[in-house]
């Protein structure tokens, strides 16, 4: 792990981050370690629990790739549960995957899903379908958008409960000053489900601004028919078109 997040994680959750046990030549007293509770200290941070406590560790994220969740000291009643990857945890409870890319137009955001959650980017025909609507609202593919990563870490599956802070703070962190903003969002129904506990083709707020959720990029393509012809009625009706 990257020291300065460590150590912020380490700060956000009450601890010190670092404390000599034997007194070094030269340093400052401590009262830590005078005191006795460098140990107790210690044993603490090896036994945590991940939390969506995510307000505070991003507060100061850039608005590019959003952080995993922070970490929160167990409670007495929890078992302890160490640092180490526990991969049981995260093949038996099923976590969500996903992946938003976010491009705009002159008055329309665009956030696409990706087919591949772990791909580096879209595919060739993703690409070209996502060129094709940007058009619509007079916007062009972006060569590196800013992107939200969700998907289990650490043990800790990916749930609801984690992903919608972490998409609100996504928003918030581009679209906070534009308070009437519209946003498309194609995205599979399982990841709007996931983020706002509803059907996809109705618009859904977040304090101004507009969002709808229609079908992904991927699913345009295989049932033109259907899910396109499904979104742009969504689209007309709702004022995005």
């Amino acid at each position: 792990m990257n020291e300065r997040l460590r150590q912020r994680y380490l700060k956000l959750m009450g601890f010190t981050p670092w404390v000599a046990v034997t007194a070094l030549p030269g340093a400052a007293p401590s009262p830590l370690r005078d005191a006795g509770v460098v140990d107790d200290e210690l044993d603490e941070v090896t036994n945590v629990t991940a939390s969506p406590d995510l307000s505070a560790l991003l507060a100061d994220t850039s608005a590019g790739q959003v952080a995993v969740p922070a970490m929160e000291k167990k409670a007495d009643n929890q078992p302890a549960v160490t640092t180490s990857v526990d991969r049981t945890v995260v093949e038996s409870t099923q976590s969500l995957t996903f992946t938003l890319q976010a491009h705009r137009g002159s008055d329309v955001h665009l956030w696409v899903e990706q087919q591949q959650a772990d791909a580096p980017g879209l595919t060739r025909e993703e690409q070209q379908q996502l060129a094709a609507l940007l058009k619509l609202f007079d916007g062009s593919v972006q060569s590196d958008p800013k992107r939200l990563v969700c998907g289990a870490t650490a043990g800790k599956p990916m749930t609801a409960e984690i992903a919608r802070p972490m998409f609100d703070l996504f928003l918030r962190r581009l679209l906070g000053r534009n308070t009437s903003a519209k946003l498309l969002l194609c995205a599979s129904e399982a990841t709007v489900q996931a983020l706002f506990g509803s059907e996809r083709y109705q618009p859904v707020m977040r304090e101004q601004i507009t969002i709808l959720p229609v079908s992904t990029l991927t699913e345009m393509l295989a049932d033109p028919a259907g899910h396109k012809r499904t979104s742009w009625q969504a689209m007309v009706t709702h004022g995005f078109a």
